[in-house]
């Protein structure tokens, strides 16, 4: 069982929002990611999807990009991006999944998970305190992202009570936790502290060579996966609970 991830799919099949006024690299994306997906991943494997997944603005709205993902290989975790305006309450996510026939799909909120032999946490993040656009009112959602990180870590911490082995630990996050020079925040300083061994993040479409550069900070080792940084191809983060990501590479293959 393998451990995937792919985030900003930035889906769109029943809004007017086309990704290619955003670059040539955006030009048929959707069956980038289809055809690498369907290579690549197998129905026992897991896929942890970190935001802006859909640019729906409602669970109806996004039953067709919801329905697709669904028809791939795998099963998938989906976390809540920026763009993701059409998630709604865990409750009336897995009511609809349930409803339509959505069966590969899990949500990440305020919880921890196992899958692939990982335990995996997280939330979505915000702007950091040192970023520009940083202000009274980031600072008030920044501060319910930390609630929630530690409302999914006491998650994880129940789950590694029912280990007699430890097992090693994913979080997903839309927002990088650190910025592009490598400061740590309140939030990367919660994962620090509850020894999570990996970050996951997406979000970032721009050229950002630090972020590019799978840094190691402080035990934690953060990896960009937004969907255009990786060539559309899901990454292979980890097999049986053992990662294989000390080195990245930008095209989402492994460096041997």
């Amino acid at each position: 069982m393998r451990l995937y991830a792919l985030s900003d799919l930035h889906l769109a099949h029943a809004v007017d929002k086309p990704m290619d006024i955003f670059g040539a690299r955006w030009d048929n994306h959707v069956e980038k990611i289809i055809h690498h997906w369907t290579v690549d991943v197998g129905a026992d494997d897991t896929v942890l999807i970190g935001g802006d997944i859909s640019w729906a603005n409602s669970l109806e709205e996004a039953l067709p990009d919801l329905s697709l993902i669904d028809c791939l290989p795998g099963k998938k975790i989906l976390l809540r991006g920026n763009h993701d305006y059409w998630w709604t309450t865990l409750r009336k996510m897995e009511m609809f999944c349930e409803e339509k026939g959505l069966s590969t799909l899990q949500f990440l909120r305020n919880d921890a998970i196992t899958q692939a032999g990982f335990d995996i946490c997280g939330t979505r993040g915000w702007l950091l305190p040192t970023d520009e656009a940083f202000d009274a009112a980031a600072e008030k959602v920044f501060n319910r992202e930390k609630i929630r990180l530690d409302l999914s870590l006491q998650g994880l911490e129940k789950l590694r009570k029912k280990w007699t082995t430890s097992r090693q630990t994913v979080a997903l996050m839309h927002y990088p936790p650190i910025s592009e020079k490598g400061t740590p925040s309140a939030l990367s300083e919660q994962l620090e502290k509850s020894q999570v061994d990996v970050c996951l993040f997406g979000h970032i479409h721009h050229h950002a060579p630090y972020y590019s550069s799978s840094p190691l900070v402080g035990s934690v080792r953060y990896i960009m996966t937004a969907s255009d940084q990786l060539k559309f191809r899901p990454l292979l983060i980890g097999d049986d609970g053992q990662l294989c990501i000390a080195d990245v590479e930008p095209s989402g293959g492994m460096i041997s």
